[in-house]
């Protein structure tokens, strides 16, 4: 089983896109799944899977807030589906990358 890309502390982890994220992040928990690393290698990779979450949840925030954004300017207090700020989708369950 391929290993997950290294990232290093000035990669381009700031910039890959959600899917690229996402998918790096599957293997990197196949990686430590897997076993048979050594621990200091092993500390490495769920590091780097730690930070694969946070870029997938500040990408998931900014959409959100985005769409948000955009249903409130195109509906107003008068539009009966505006529902003050209220969401319909369930941002919790989306945001667990």
């Amino acid at each position: 089983m391929p290993r997950p890309k290294k990232l290093e502390p000035d990669d381009e982890l700031g910039t890959i896109t959600f899917e690229e994220a996402f998918r790096r992040l599957g293997e990197t928990a196949q990686a430590l799944e897997a076993g048979g690393l050594p621990l200091a290698q092993a500390t490495k990779v769920y590091e780097q899977g730690m930070a694969l979450v946070q870029r997938c949840n500040l990408l998931l925030n900014e959409t959100q807030l985005k769409i948000t954004q955009l249903k409130e300017s195109y509906s107003g207090p008068d539009d009966p589906d505006h529902q003050d700020g209220q969401d319909d989708l369930d941002w919790d369950e989306a945001a667990e990358c």
